[in-house]
This record gives C-alpha cells, sequence and structure tokens, in this order.
C-alpha cells in the first residue's frame, strides 16, 4: 500500500490506517488522539483516501473561516464572513471528506458544525491530544459518540531499528528511552549523531557517540 512508504512499518498504526479508511469510505468519522511527539501529523499525512477528494484544514481559526476554508479546498469562491456560515455549512454537507490536525486549537464553537457535518455522512478525521476527547466528553458526548477513537502510542523500538542501519542497535534503544518515546526529539538527536559521525569519517553511530548527546538534554 503507497501510504505507508517511508513511514515506520509498526503494526498498529498499519491496521489504523485500514480501519480509518474502512470508516470514512462508509461515511463515517475518526478521532486519533495521542501526546506530543508520537506522531499524529506524519500519520494523518499518510491519509490519501482514492475514493474520495479529502480536504485538510488549518485548525487556528474561527468558525466562519474555517468553514470557507473547507470550501476554498475544494476550488469554492468563499470570502470568510459570519452571515454566511448556514450558505457554507449547508455547501459542506454535500461534499465529500474533511481531515483537520491539532483538533486541540480549534475553536469551540465549530463542533457543532461539525456534528452537522458528520451527520450528513461526510467523513471526517480529526487529530490531536488527549485534551480534544477530554474536551468533547464534556462538553460534547454527543459528538464524541459520532467517533471512533485511535489512541497513537510512541512506536517500540524494534519496530524502527532497521530505519537506521547504520546505528548501533545499543544506541537507538538508548536514544528511544533517554526522549521517552518524543519522535521529534528522537530524530533531532539522530541527526545530531549522524552529522557528528559524518565529521569524524565513522560509518556508525555506536553508543558512546549517543551518550554524548543524551547527556545533553534537560532533565525531564
Amino acid at each position: 500500500m503507497a501510504q505507508k512508504e517511508s513511514f515506520i512499518s509498526d503494526k498498529r498504526r498499519i491496521s489504523y490506517l485500514s480501519a480509518i479508511y474502512n470508516r470514512i469510505y462508509r461515511g463515517q468519522s475518526v478521532l486519533i488522539e495521542g501526546d506530543y511527539g508520537v506522531g499524529k501529523t506524519r500519520f494523518l499525512n499518510l491519509l490519501r483516501p482514492k475514493k474520495l477528494h479529502a480536504v485538510r484544514v488549518e485548525s487556528l481559526f474561527n468558525i466562519h473561516v474555517t468553514l470557507a476554508l473547507i470550501l476554498k479546498e475544494l476550488n469554492y469562491n468563499t470570502t470568510a464572513t459570519y452571515r454566511r456560515t448556514p450558505e457554507y455549512l449547508k455547501k459542506i454537507c454535500n461534499l465529500s471528506a474533511c481531515f483537520i490536525d491539532e483538533a486541540s486549537d480549534l475553536d469551540n464553537r465549530v463542533w457543532p458544525y461539525f456534528k452537522r457535518i458528520i451527520d450528513a455522512g461526510i467523513p471526517m478525521v480529526f487529530a490531536g491530544l488527549p485534551q480534544v476527547r477530554t474536551y468533547l466528553t464534556s462538553e460534547h458526548p454527543d459528538i464524541l459518540s459520532r467517533l471512533k477513537t485511535l489512541i497513537l502510542y510512541p512506536i517500540v523500538v524494534e519496530d524502527f531499528i532497521s530505519e537506521y542501519n547504520d546505528f548501533k542497535q545499543e544506541a537507538v534503544e538508548q536514544i528511544y528511552m533517554a526522549t521517552k518515546g518524543d519522535m521529534r526529539k528522537f530524530k533531532e538527536i539522530c541527526t545530531d549523531c549522524r552529522d557528528k559521525a559524518k565529521e569524524m569519517n565513522d560509518a556508525f553511530v555506536g553508543l558512546n557517540l549517543a551518550l554524548k548527546f543524551i547527556s545533553d538534554l534537560p532533565p525531564q
């Protein structure tokens, strides 16, 4: 499957991809939940449904801007005005699919609009921190009941050691443990290690080199 290319071969994520495609092709919606650095954005970017025209929308704007942006992504000529919000909502409810990253940043007032879109059979996929589910549980349990929640966890070391074949296994394990599964920090340290190994004309990143960069991490 092309969507898995350039992504770590993690069995949980592969099964999640299949589950999400099955749901959105049935017109159902999904919430992808995970802490900082587990790979929510990267995972969301893997979704490229062949049977639907999916739009990706920025989460930082208010209601009428968010709805107008969805339509603009579908080549509608729209202006973000509050009075046209009902008209935009009606148009969106006749469209395809919508993916929203960083759902924790959404204007809370937009959720009832998303409920109408979901109820119209337009699949929506949200990715966000656990606070999204906490908020929906408290304020919109009816919306949460419409979403299948998939929780992303940090990838286990064995699943991505093969991606770092220029690292000694113990070096990868130590970096992963030191960064506590934060993939952004993990990749940052691996990049620094590779640069230093190249500078030293070393073919591999060994444990001693990794420990030098790990020791520079602030206490967590």
